[in-house]
């Protein structure tokens, strides 16, 4: 997969969720990269923004979208990378 064939993902999880993506492409692509990443090293597609301890169990929270993007989004209209963002 390359960074690229993220942006379509990232745009349908955010329609999916009531929210949408950054408009920084640059960012979108950076992002990716981080996730094709951490998919070879996990096997999971881990938010790069957040540190992994190699335990599945506990690396699942952190899977893009992570647990903590949707509070993050209601209380700071944007997850803590900065991919998804409030609709409004």
């Amino acid at each position: 997969m390359k960074p690229e064939d993220y942006l379509s993902i990232f745009k349908r999880v955010a329609a999916k969720k009531g929210w949408k993506i950054s408009s920084d492409k640059q960012l979108l692509l950076s992002f990716a990269e981080g996730l094709i990443k951490n998919r070879k090293r996990y096997g999971m597609p881990l938010c790069p923004c957040r540190l992994a301890t190699g335990k599945k169990e506990v690396d699942k929270l952190i899977i893009c979208p992570c647990v903590y993007a949707p509070e993050d989004i209601k209380q700071y209209h944007k997850c803590f990378c900065g991919l998804y963002l409030s609709q409004g």
